[in-house]
């Protein structure tokens, strides 16, 4: 707080309303500020763990209920600096995670899922290529990437000789179609459509199978580009096995955040109508404005580093606080451009503004000669200058109050520049106050003279292609050759077997049976399917059991009518999506004696079928406590500000009161992606075979959902 307020003192003397000092509430113990100037970005970000990891990692904390454990963040001024402070936590096993769609897009498994989606939609995305090539689901080697170069270079100079010939063509009449749509393709990415006809000698054995599986996997993921957006996300998502991967990496609960949360963002952007290539057109919009996406505050987590910038974290506080980079130029933050809307045309011009009486203005209609107008210009350019810096000195002021009880501001003197930085003016505040107050000084690096950036000197060296395992490669080399080296077991003798070996399964299946009927603890998945959740309010046990041993479910006859039906409906009001396994409805019983025309029938003749669906099909993921649940909304029906939510079932059997779980998941979820208050949304269920409508009037509320989740 004296940090804060030493820091507010510059603005206070030159607000035009008086603003007291902070002062602390009663009963309000001492915080801890520390500070340190560092060599490199490297070893600033590495001070930070380091602080924080006797904290994350006290036995104090490790004993507290998950809810009143203290809570940390990392507050940056640009995203550049979060990556390497990313590593460095997750390096001290503390884990991360990055907010804000600008810095998500850059977190590993969201980078590729995006790397893939440009390869799907541009021929010319040769950076995206080569992360993919390079990546852990390729891996090629130096030669396989120049063999594949060359390839390409050889397409594409047959394709100019050719078009000689189709020029020659053109002037002695109108050439094939297929011969025009062959000229002038040369990229990389097109001449894997062709990589079959490649010299296989040319590649590594092992690289031309990559390339060649790779290829055909491309094709298959070019024809889903058409569709719905989320439904690409999640099929790239499954080709790229990133589930398995972020789940061992981050454990069950936490892995999938980043995805999940990607997935959000494209379903909102999908609500718009957007392609895919405006999608990542969007992304990045997110990636270069600093400040483009702004969001609410930040949702507070216990269990993780929330890494976020400063201005992300307005409204929000944590116990634990770092600030970084408070470095000349960095924060507070030159910029690249003046704050000025007479030269800057991103600024909406300072009169047209509801705070204009709080804006530098200028005015020359008592200028008489040009001179005293370059005057003006010149004083109010100053006048932006002195406005933008007294804004970032606010947000230093936001950042440092973040902190409840403990605060680190750092700065490195070398960053990716050739020239070091000094300190900022807001370090100087910091430094001056934990001398003054017993703050803990962790680093005073000086530059001595001559120095040149480390980075330069030393820089950094990796082994290429990389090793995806890396220092798990010999424990899994071990366990393969395990594998490999069993032989199976002869069974030409089993008809022989002694009476001991019947004993001994017999005992195994009794202790077994045994073993069944105690109760253990079975932890919820970290993603759940809309009939998931019915079944655990129906039967805990039961879907218990089936989450400790999945077994294959098969669907008849009668199910897979009732699949057929629901594409049916989709594409009788044109609107065809993907359907993958999570969608299928276990609870929608089909009935051995209704046909599918006769549902098309009784559903015609229905009060829906009538009506023109507001959305059909709506795939959605929404969080209930700390589960992601997934589900698909068969129709959306709007009658002015209100919705109404309808699922089929083809079966006329009334459901159970239970199965109402399902109706009040869909309610919520839509009212979250409409972004309307619950209150809104109405749901009910339409027995197709009977034509009959059910609506329950006292639908689970969310914290109802969320209660049962806690629950088991």
């Amino acid at each position: 707080m004296t940090l804060a307020n030493e820091i507010s003192s510059v603005i206070r003397q030159d607000a035009k309303v008086h603003v007291a000092p902070l002062v602390a509430r009663n009963g309000a113990g001492p915080g801890e500020l520390a500070c340190g100037v560092f060599e490199t970005q490297e070893a600033e970000a590495i001070a930070i763990a380091e602080y924080f990891a006797p904290k994350w990692f006290s036995s104090e904390r490790a004993g507290q209920p998950e809810n009143k454990r203290s809570s940390f963040a990392v507050l940056a001024r640009t995203r550049t600096q979060i990556p390497e402070i990313e590593l460095a936590l997750r390096s001290a096993n503390i884990p991360v995670e990055v907010l804000g769609v600008g810095g998500l897009i850059h977190v590993a498994e969201v980078a590729d899922v995006i790397s893939l989606l440009r390869i799907v939609t541009d021929p010319e995305s040769g950076a995206a290529l080569m992360r993919h090539l390079t990546g852990p689901r390729l891996n090629l080697g130096a030669a396989d990437i120049a063999a594949l170069g060359r390839y390409s270079r050889s397409l594409s100079d047959k394709s100019r000789e050719n078009s000689k010939t189709f020029i020659a063509k053109i002037a002695a009449g109108n050439p094939l179609q297929e011969e025009a749509d062959d000229q002038f393709s040369g990229s990389i990415i097109e001449s894997l459509d062709e990589i079959a006809e490649a010299d296989k000698g040319a590649f590594t054995q092992i690289g031309y199978t990559r390339l060649t599986n790779f290829a055909a996997d491309l094709r298959r993921l070019r024809s889903r580009a058409g569709g719905p957006l989320v439904d690409l996300i999640c099929e790239i998502e499954d080709y790229l096995a990133l589930d398995v991967e972020v789940l061992l990496r981050d454990g069950t609960q936490n892995g999938r955040r980043h995805l999940d949360r990607f997935i959000d963002e494209a379903a909102k952007f999908a609500r718009g109508g957007g392609t895919v290539s405006e999608f990542l057109t969007w992304l990045d919009v997110a990636s270069d404005e600093e400040g483009g996406l702004k969001s609410g505050a930040p949702e507070i987590r216990r269990d993780v580093v929330q890494i976020l910038t400063v201005h992300n974290a307005k409204g929000a506080e944590w116990d634990v606080v770092a600030v970084p980079g408070l470095a000349k130029e960095i924060f507070p933050n030159k910029g690249k451009e003046r704050d000025s809307w007479l030269s800057n045309e991103k600024h909406i011009p300072f009169p047209l503004r509801g705070d204009n009486h709080e804006l530098p203005s200028i005015d020359i209609s008592q200028c008489t000669s040009n001179t005293e107008v370059s005057k003006k210009l010149k004083e109010f350019e100053g006048e932006c200058d002195k406005q933008k810096l007294t804004e970032e000195i606010r947000l230093g002021y936001v950042a440092v109050t973040r902190a409840r009880t403990h605060l680190i501001c750092t700065t490195s003197r070398w960053r990716d520049r050739k020239t070091a930085l000094d300190p900022s003016a807001l370090y100087a505040s910091v430094l001056e106050v934990a001398k003054n107050h017993g703050g803990i000084i962790l680093s005073e690096y000086e530059l001595e003279d001559g120095a040149v950036n480390p980075k330069l000197e030393n820089p950094k060296s990796e082994m290429w292609p990389r090793d995806p395992l890396g220092i798990r490669r010999k424990e899994f080399d071990e366990a393969n050759a395990l594998v490999r080296q069993s032989a199976p077991h002869d069974l030409a003798h089993a008809e022989e077997a002694d009476d001991q070996s019947w004993i001994r399964d017999a005992h195994a299946l009794i202790n077994e049976m045994k073993t069944s009927k105690e109760r253990a603890s079975v932890f919820l998945p970290p993603r759940l399917s809309v009939s998931t959740l019915v079944a655990l309010s129906e039967n805990p046990e039961e879907l218990a059991l089936s989450i400790r041993r999945p077994m294959p479910r098969p669907q008849d006859e009668y199910s897979r009518r009732g699949t057929v039906f629901h594409l049916w409906v989709e594409r009788y009001f044109g609107q065809a999506t993907l359907f993958d396994e999570d969608d299928l409805d276990p609870i929608d019983q089909l009935e051995p004696d209704q046909t599918l025309e006769a549902l098309k029938a009784s559903w015609l003749s229905s009060e829906w079928g009538t009506r023109h669906p507001h959305a059909v099909e709506v795939p959605f993921e929404t969080i209930i406590a700390g589960v992601l649940v997934r589900g698909r909304i068969d129709a959306v029906y709007k009658n002015g500000d209100h919705y109404e939510v309808i699922d089929w079932k083809t079966g006329s059997k009334k459901l159970g009161e239970s199965a109402a779980i399902q109706l009040a998941m869909y309610r919520l979820a839509w009212a979250k992606l409409e972004g309307v208050d619950v209150t809104k949304v109405s749901a009910g269920f339409h027995y197709v075979p009977t034509g009959i409508t059910d609506r329950p009037s006292d639908l689970q509320s969310e914290q109802d959902l969320i209660d049962l989740v806690e629950k088991h």
